[in-house]
């Protein structure tokens, strides 16, 4: 991709919850210029049903799960929780990831898999290292990074680009989930989540410590809107997709809308 090409898209994301008002949150992003909505899975809950909430008020929205782990659940598996969302290939991308496993060739077979199963679907690649990046550039529609700054995500990018024309194919969709907390608590916040995904070690351990080496930590932003304002621009210069991971005070609408209103001051 070039930088003569469309608009970077600004996603907003949140994790897997039930939650009675999804639908609203869900208009209030397409409302306020949002592109994109990104959930993934947690114990007990599931990114594809949160996704259904978010986009049953909102046709416009597009909706991205990211991801669904290989290691939890088989291609075949994949399609039939794709299928039984309801949600289409016009407006859903099915992105997958490694979970606990580590291997790339095994990935790779994965995502050929999925993409078999549900050929109209746009597939993503979850990817934290720069070999899992690489894979991305190889095969993916859209590849996800996590834990990223404005400037190795610009890095990642150039080398799934890299590894896209390499295999003669074009270049994916590069987004990443950017961490943005607001208010007050914003720096804790943002400071407590690091720290939680330092602490699963492998990957994620690896790359803040990479980042935390250049002077580059913590990753994400946080302060009051003028502050989000500033650091955004960084990261849409370096990114096709920015999506919005907000760190809320409190899992509540009003909380979670503070977030993405201030996001959008800075697109």
């Amino acid at each position: 991709m070039t930088d003569a090409g469309p608009a970077p898209r600004l996603a907003f994301g949140l994790a897997a919850g039930v939650r009675t008002w999804l639908p609203e949150l869900g208009e209030a992003l397409a409302a306020l210029g949002y592109d994109e909505a990104w959930s993934n899975d947690v114990p007990g809950a599931s990114g594809l049903e949160t996704l259904a909430g978010l986009g049953s008020r909102a046709p416009d929205l597009r909706l991205a799960v990211g991801v669904l782990a290989l290691s939890d659940s088989t291609p075949a598996e994949i399609a039939s929780l794709v299928a039984a969302s309801r949600l289409g290939a016009d407006r859903l991308t099915v992105g997958v990831g490694t979970g606990s496993g580590r291997s790339l060739a095994r990935t790779r077979e994965g995502v050929a898999a999925v993409r078999a199963l549900l050929p109209e679907h746009l597939i993503g690649l979850a990817a934290v290292g720069p070999r899992m990046a690489a894979l991305g550039g190889e095969v993916a529609d859209v590849v996800l990074l996590n834990w990223a700054g404005p400037r190795l995500a610009g890095e990642r990018r150039a080398a799934i680009a890299a590894a896209a024309a390499e295999a003669g194919r074009p270049a994916p969709r590069v987004a990443a989930y950017v961490r943005v907390a607001v208010g007050p608590g914003a720096a804790h916040r943002l400071a407590t989540e690091q720290d939680r995904y330092h602490g699963y070690g492998g990957s994620y351990r690896s790359v803040i410590d990479e980042q935390s080496a250049r002077g580059e930590a913590p990753v994400g932003i946080a302060g009051e809107a003028e502050d989000v304002e500033a650091a955004l621009g960084a990261y849409r210069s370096a990114l096709d997709t920015v999506a919005v991971r907000g760190l809320p005070a409190e899992d509540t609408l009003e909380a979670w809308l503070a977030v993405a209103e201030a996001a959008i001051v800075g697109s």
